[in-house]
């Protein structure tokens, strides 16, 4: 089985970072304190993954959503 290698740009990420954030109509700022009192819907919980990954791929902070 080959191995499927996919390539994002610095760019690329940036901008699903902000689709994410968009489709949740937050910002990270408001997000971010959703995370701090724990009150997240399942969508939020979703994108926060997301965001998570993204960050991870940026090399930023796990927590820097």
């Amino acid at each position: 089985m080959a191995v499927q290698r996919i390539t994002e740009t610095w760019d690329s990420l940036q901008e699903k970072r902000s689709k994410v954030l968009s489709e949740l109509g937050m910002s990270r700022e408001e997000l971010r304190a959703r995370v701090r009192i724990g009150s997240l819907s399942g969508a939020e919980w979703v994108a926060l993954d997301k965001l998570k990954e993204i960050a991870f791929l940026l090399d930023d902070a796990v927590d820097d959503i």
